[in-house]
């Protein structure tokens, strides 16, 4: 009956785990998309450069999800 009792306390962390999961990463997605739009409105765009490019594009393409968290440099 013990046995039963943890299977089950188990099975509502995994229920717990699994609801929240996509939750979590839709957020630090989010976060990461917002990272990367403000990096690319605060670039220097004197001479247009690679962060410039990266950012903007990583803005309009979904990809600033991860780009957001990557520092490069602005030079």
């Amino acid at each position: 009956m013990k046995y039963l009792k943890l299977l089950k306390m188990k099975n509502k962390a995994g229920v717990v785990l699994i609801t929240f999961l996509p939750i979590l990463l839709g957020a630090a997605a989010l976060f990461g998309e917002i990272r990367c739009i403000y990096k690319m409105c605060t670039c220097n765009w004197e001479p247009i450069g690679k962060a410039e490019i990266v950012y903007t594009v990583g803005t309009f393409t979904g990809v600033g999800a991860v780009i957001g968290y990557i520092p490069i440099e602005d030079q």
